[in-house]
């Protein structure tokens, strides 16, 4: 395949001119001078941008257990919509993916069925199971503190310590269930019986276990969908220590606060609580100086019936936006193109160990994803997710995702998914 015509963001954040060479699914050559080769594919890349695959670290597919909300394969249309071309599952399915045979059957599953590359996770538990035999078959392991499964959450130091033991990489829900305000669950709004003060206790939990371990001994720790100013505040100092830990955040505590759960209900509930209008400007700043590592969408679809009930379930779909959303960053300032591959694809790729996806570079895959800035605003109709919920409707997005490519396989173009070849996984 030969794109021409060009214009792509490099592994270095800068902008450059001229054709694209893909041989195999591979990047093999890019290049100011047209090529004398014959290609089978070519693609006229005039008046685009093109931009490299989002990783998204953090999703809920929603397989097995509860694929009426979603699924692997709806999902992974989503995901291409948004300029996504790999992920990384969430473990807390029904059942919840606790040992190697539940993840080599979700392995399965994703084999069949993703049009995405992809990764799973393990799910951690307060047992003492030796998770050794399983540890290569995931990217990391997810340790609950709020319960998220039909599983009891980790909020022991003890218990915690051993995970860590075990555990090259561990992903945390940093939420410290025991600080709830359960018994008044059914009269405070949801971000006050899950207060402030639990991710406070679940932070310094997970400083006194890595700080009792030795350097050598520790994990990599990886806080999940950070919404908060003292997350920004621990991490940053947590960092300053040399202490190898990471920061993901996610576009709802970015475009929104928790006045609109307050004015607008449950389609705005998610766990973690969004928090307040300080918190969101601590996370917009973290994002800028470099603090935060990543976005992750958290895609939680629940459907529009559960999220209006007398007791709805906590979760936000957004996932075949969030090319728009992160390129709307920029438009605002929040966000430089400089940092940009660093945010949508090399850091996940660092973290979580990701090899040949960490940008627009020579012998990387080809997941590409081509964009076109619009003088008008992009409504979207056309809702893929089965929630069929949009809670981005009413911002000024003028970017559009117009193409995306997987490993040098076009998935999507115009709004249209138009090979079924599936991911790899990672």
């Amino acid at each position: 395949m030969l794109i021409k015509n060009a214009r792509w963001l490099t592994a270095d954040g800068y902008f450059e001119e001229g054709h694209i060479e893909i041989e195999n699914g591979i990047i093999h050559k890019l290049g100011r001078s047209s090529s004398s080769k014959k290609f089978g594919t070519v693609i006229n890349a005039r008046g685009y941008v093109i931009l490299p695959g989002i990783i998204d670290p953090h999703v809920h597919f929603r397989e097995p257990g509860q694929m009426y909300k979603e699924g692997i394969r709806n999902a992974s249309r989503a995901a291409l919509k948004g300029g996504v071309t790999t992920v990384i599952d969430m473990p807390n399915n029904r059942p919840p993916i606790t040992n190697r045979k539940r993840v080599l059957q979700k392995r399965q599953r994703f084999e069949k069925k993703a049009l995405v590359n992809w990764g799973i996770m393990l799910h951690a538990t307060n047992g003492k199971a030796n998770i050794s035999d399983t540890l290569e078959l995931v990217k990391s392991v997810k340790i609950y503190m709020a319960k998220s499964s039909s599983l009891a959450a980790v909020t022991n130091e003890a218990a915690m310590q051993k995970i860590f033991e075990q555990a090259s990489t561990v992903s945390i829900h940093a939420e410290d269930e025991t600080q709830f305000l359960s018994d008044q669950k059914d009269r405070l709004p949801h971000h006050e019986w899950r207060p402030r003060q639990a991710i406070i206790s679940a932070l310094q939990k997970i400083e006194a276990v890595l700080k009792a371990m030795s350097e050598k001994e520790r994990p990599r720790v990886v806080i999940c969908h950070m919404t908060t100013i003292d997350e920004v505040q621990w991490l940053k100092r947590m960092k300053n220590e040399s202490i190898d830990v990471w920061g993901e955040t996610c576009p709802h505590y970015l475009f929104f606060t928790q006045d609109d759960y307050l004015q607008k209900g449950t389609l705005f509930q998610v766990n973690p609580p969004i928090r307040t209008k300080e918190d969101q400007q601590a996370l917009l700043e973290g994002l800028s100086k470099g603090i935060i590592d990543f976005i992750g969408t958290d895609h939680a679809p629940h459907t529009i019936t559960e999220k209006q009930s007398q007791n709805p379930p906590s979760g936000i779909a957004a996932i075949e936006w969030l090319m728009p959303q992160i390129l709307y960053l920029i438009d605002q300032g929040v966000l430089t193109w400089a940092q940009l591959n660093q945010l949508i694809a090399a850091a996940s790729a660092h973290c979580y160990n990701i090899a040949n996806r960490d940008g627009i570079k020579e012998g990387n895959w080809a997941d590409l994803v081509m964009v076109k800035r619009y003088v008008e605003p992009q409504p979207d109709y056309d809702i893929v997710t089965k929630t069929g919920i949009n809670l981005y409707k009413d911002f000024d997005f003028r970017w559009k995702v117009e193409m995306t490519l997987v490993n040098g396989v076009v998935k999507f173009q115009k709004g249209k998914f138009v090979n079924d070849a599936k991911g790899m996984a990672i």
